[in-house]
């Protein structure tokens, strides 16, 4: 299907400043084809655009559009990327310049295989925000994988105004230049025996490309699996290997090689976290599988066993920087999940240092105290997240288990006071309407 015209009409309507109708073109273009990466980035472009007219609140976007921020974040861990994409696209809507939402839209769209539209929003906000590093790494990267090295070149140049020592970005410049210095010099085209054999030898040595084709992967994989048998230890090589094997979508075959590595290097953390996150990238693999299958009980113990995933990972992480309040957090929630809830409690407790966390840290604490059957407690973890979140979601879901306690333990006249302060905000929240209206009678 030829959508060409209606990008013709939606970029006419930004020229126009009629972004609603842009938006709402660029839209229906992504609906038939979510790939497209011409559409999305007209779309980013009209949203940062009508932003830019007519700025919109921080706060009024998060009560506005906090819930698909909470969908996004359950389909990223549950694995449904696709989904994630769509739910960050809907609060992007009211909050087009949000970096955290940016990224992960960005991430999903790549985990979800839309490659395409994944470079379209990293490189959309890399211009926008020119100061914005991981944007401005990933949009190279991307662009790298498409052959476009003109492109992918300035992305890390201009990653590297931001940090000039991000070690990531470094390495992919000197990787482009050479890259580009051996097409210039037509040793690829080599076609005698030793020039074949040569190359072969020196597959390893020569900097490692960004990103291949699927033939190229293949090709290179199969070139230096077979040099496996006769150099087992070879660290260089078995990065490698294992590199492409992560581009080629075999993560168990990754994670093998990864492993064999941290054997060799039990100090190196990098290596560490990276069979970490290859572990719960497997898992979640499992995860997506049983739900397309519409296995309900598979899928039920497959998310099970990625919390436990999570957990270990998260463990291992706090054990290396106990100062690693992020991982604490992600600790103590999966503690939480799985019912270990003292031990939860300690860690959520330490991850209320990390301002990122603090409230939604805050808020399982309350749940942890309600687990254990200590009201006071709770409630007064429960009205510090409220205090701190000011409003928004969490406000409300805090809120709303105070008036919970309050019910249960008899506290009728505080229980309509929490449930009333939520009417005030959002009618539609929960049940929350019917509780007031029982109440009352």
């Amino acid at each position: 299907m030829d959508l060409s015209k209606h990008l013709e009409n939606a970029a006419d309507a930004t020229k126009r400043r009629n972004y609603p109708l842009a938006i709402k073109i660029y839209g229906q273009v992504l609906q038939i084809q979510p790939d497209y990466g011409e559409a999305r980035a007209g779309l980013r472009r009209a949203l940062f655009d009508k932003q830019k007219q007519k700025p919109t609140s921080k706060l009024n976007a998060v009560l506005v559009g906090g819930l698909h921020l909470i969908s996004a974040e359950l389909c990223r861990l549950c694995g449904r990327h696709a989904a994630a994409a769509r739910a960050y696209e809907r609060y992007l809507v009211h909050d087009p310049m949000a970096e955290g939402p940016n990224l992960k839209l960005g991430t999903a769209l790549q985990r979800a295989g839309l490659d395409r539209s994944a470079l379209a929003v990293f490189e959309a906000f890399a211009v926008a925000q020119p100061r914005c590093l991981p944007a401005s790494r990933s949009a190279g990267a991307l662009f790298y994988a498409q052959g476009k090295v003109v492109p992918a070149l300035a992305m890390f140049e201009q990653a590297l105004k931001i940090d000039p020592r991000d070690q990531e970005s470094l390495k992919a410049r000197k990787n482009l230049a050479a890259e580009g210095a051996l097409r210039s010099t037509g040793i690829e085209n080599a076609q005698s025996s030793r020039d074949l054999i040569k190359g072969k030898e020196q597959q390893v040595d020569r900097p490692e490309r960004l990103q291949l084709s699927a033939q190229e992967i293949e090709e290179e994989l199969g070139q230096l699996e077979a040099r496996l048998p006769d150099a087992p230890n070879d660290q260089k090589l078995l990065r490698r290997v294992a590199k492409l094997r992560e581009m080629a979508k075999d993560l168990s075959g990754a994670l093998d090689l990864v492993e064999r590595l941290v054997a060799q290097a039990p100090a190196d953390a990098e290596l560490q976290e990276h069979a970490g996150d290859l572990r719960i990238r497997l898992q979640e693999q499992i995860v997506e599988k049983a739900h397309k299958r519409g296995d309900e009980a598979a899928t039920a113990r497959a998310r099970q066993a990625l919390g436990q995933v999570r957990v270990a990972e998260a463990r291992r992480r706090v054990e290396r920087n106990p100062a690693d309040f992020g991982a604490r957090f992600l600790l103590g929630a999966g503690l939480l999940d799985a019912g270990e809830v003292d031990a939860a409690i300690a860690e959520l407790q330490q991850s209320v240092k990390d301002p990122r966390k603090k409230n939604e840290a805050l808020f399982l604490l309350g749940r942890a105290f309600q687990l254990k059957n200590l009201p006071e407690l709770a409630l007064g973890q429960y009205d510090k997240a409220m205090q701190a979140a000011g409003s928004g979601v969490l406000a409300k879901e805090a809120l709303y288990e105070m008036g919970e306690i309050c019910s249960r333990i008899g506290k009728r006249e505080d229980a309509l006071r929490h449930f009333t302060r939520i009417l005030e905000q959002d009618i539609g929240f929960r049940d929350v309407a019917k509780r007031v209206e029982q109440m009352k009678t």
